[in-house]
């Protein structure tokens, strides 16, 4: 992604995605359908056949990172449009690895909140809850024993930083 067009692009389509996450709790669509598509047809009319894959392969996988996240009620379906977005943009290894950074800040941020919220006693006693659940029923996961509702997460903010570190910070991955 070393066109300053794409760089730029996805600079802005970030910073809107993280205002309007903070605002309305949302990633609205007429934000993240045309991402995807100015990611895959500027990819296509720079590059050709081969800026079509790389873009196709980039949302795609952006896509399949965050989908089992979602399925899992884990963030919405906007959190993983705009990362399939960022793939159009970025590619296959860009996605991956501004998701997987993605991941980690928003673990980060997740344990931070709930900290924050419940404090430190507490927090440590349901992670603890859910990592034995996890070891001993594997795909069942433990209802939440406070009464005490987390504030909702906004990933577009970890998404952005997340793909804003990968753009930075070279770190190797797969080639896909």
């Amino acid at each position: 992604m070393d066109h300053a067009f794409f760089q730029l692009t996805l600079a802005s389509i970030l910073l809107i995605a993280g205002a309007t996450d903070l605002g309305s709790s949302k990633i609205p669509n007429w934000l993240t359908i045309p991402a995807m598509a100015t990611g895959v047809l500027g990819h296509s009319w720079l590059n050709g056949l081969t800026g079509l894959v790389f873009s196709a392969k980039g949302l795609g996988l952006g896509l399949a990172m965050f989908l089992v996240l979602y399925v899992m009620g884990g963030m919405g379906a906007g959190d993983v449009k705009l990362l399939a977005a960022v793939g159009s943009f970025t590619g296959a290894e860009g996605v991956f690895s501004a998701g997987m950074i993605a991941m980690v800040l928003g673990g980060l941020y997740a344990i931070s909140l709930m900290i924050s919220h419940c404090g430190v006693r507490i927090s440590l006693r349901q992670i603890a809850t859910v990592l034995k659940s996890c070891v001993l029923m594997p795909g069942s996961l433990p209802s939440s024993t406070q009464g005490k509702a987390l504030p909702q997460l906004r990933y577009a903010l970890v998404i952005g930083l997340g793909t804003l570190m990968s753009q930075w910070i070279q770190i190797p991955v797969f080639t896909f």
